[in-house]
């Protein structure tokens, strides 16, 4: 295949623009393709070397990069004041009587606590059935 032409062109982006050499399809039909500096290609169809068809095609589109949509963090809430007052706890009676059992129940099982105990493993006793003699075992 011989070289691509180089020809200078102001059309579709200054420089040069290359012309490919002609191609026999078949039937008569030629084609040749131009490639321009904006990188478009411009594609001629002669039959009997007559201009039938000139197709333009422009360069691919740059696909557009999604940008990553940032995720705004909420601030957090600073730690104002504490109000310096108590408020009086209201109950009802059956409350306040249900309450002051339990205080007594959990004073009463806090002062009686069980200590426990040390278990340490008891030591058994097994017949030797050779000798007929007890054995203690631990």
């Amino acid at each position: 295949m011989p070289k691509d032409k180089l020809v200078k062109t102001s059309k579709h982006g200054e420089g040069s623009s290359r012309v490919k050499s002609i191609k026999d399809i078949g039937g008569g039909v030629k084609t040749q393709l131009i490639k321009n500096p904006d990188k478009s290609t411009v594609t001629q169809r002669y039959e009997d070397n007559k201009l039938v068809a000139s197709n333009y095609n422009p360069k691919k589109m740059k696909v557009k990069k999604m940008r990553k949509r940032r995720v705004v963090k909420p601030k957090p809430i600073k730690a104002g004041p504490t109000p310096n007052y108590t408020s009086k706890l209201n109950f009802s009676d059956e409350e306040q009587k249900i309450m002051d059992k339990q205080e007594r129940i959990n004073k009463y099982n806090k002062k009686n606590k069980k200590k426990r105990k040390v278990k340490r493993p008891r030591a058994r006793r097994t017949k030797n059935l050779v000798t007929g003699k007890t054995n203690i075992t631990k």
